[in-house]
């Protein structure tokens, strides 16, 4: 579950899994799932009397920005803080890019995709399969035939432009990654490893923005779209007699 899980949408997701004929062994926040995943495989963990490794998650999902500050010793691990936004992530870069290609459209197609839905929807569309385009390439183009209206359209978008765009989103980045280090009382020189999971991770800008706050490179150790799921199931695997994992304690 999302670490802003409240009491009553915990117990809401353990009767859902109760209706739906699961066992549930046992809740996790997201992110303790994603350090659990990282720690447990970890051999090189310092020792009980050694300067814990603390590493910072950092979680740009589709609708949600997570930030956790966690410090592992041989075995177990300490959540020191955890920092979010309910409602910053890839889904909000897609909608900033439909916005600007509203703008050109009205401009250059004289077609207004507000007034709408099915076009707005299929901009939108188009518009997060441009921004994964412009991970890896500096410009795209971008194409949607009779959009509406039996108009087609198109438009050339650059990396730069889309950055341009999301800075506003970036600066409540900063906002998250800043409260989280303030809760776990660090400073970003503080942080030994940087782990960035999550499909918006992926972005150039998001990638530039966290490394600069920290003053480090980041690490891609885990998959970034399985890193939660791959932890919960240790998790499990932990609580479940059938299996011999080792012993993890997570605080």
């Amino acid at each position: 579950v999302p670490v802003w899980f409240t009491d009553a949408q915990r117990r809401a997701m353990l009767d859902a899994s109760e209706i739906a004929g699961l066992r549930t062994l046992r809740l996790i926040n997201d992110c303790t799932a994603i350090a659990l995943g990282y720690g447990i495989t970890k051999l090189d963990l310092p020792g009980p009397e050694e300067k814990p490794r603390r590493v910072a998650f950092v979680d740009v999902g589709y609708g949600d920005f997570t930030v956790s500050v966690v410090e592992f010793r041989k075995g177990e691990l300490h959540v020191k803080s955890t920092a979010w936004d309910r409602h910053l992530g890839g889904r909000d870069f897609d909608r900033a890019l439909t916005e600007y290609l509203a703008k050109e459209f009205k401009e250059k197609f004289k077609v207004d995709i507000k007034t709408n839905p099915k076009a707005w929807a299929r901009t939108m569309a188009a518009a997060e399969k441009l921004k994964k385009v412009l991970s890896a390439n500096p410009v795209a183009p971008i194409n949607v035939e009779s959009l509406m209206d039996d108009v087609d359209v198109r438009a050339m978008v650059k990396r730069e432009e889309l950055q341009d765009m999301v800075k506003p989103l970036l600066d409540r980045m900063v906002v998250v990654l800043e409260q989280a280090l303030a809760d776990a009382k660090l400073k970003p020189e503080d942080i030994d490893f940087i782990e960035m999971v999550g499909g918006t991770s992926r972005v150039p800008i998001v990638k530039e923005i966290v490394s600069k706050f920290f003053g480090k490179n980041l690490s891609f150790t885990l998959n970034q779209d399985e890193a939660v799921a791959r932890g919960c199931t240790f998790s499990c695997a932990i609580l479940s007699p059938v299996f011999r994992v080792r012993d993890f304690s997570v605080h």
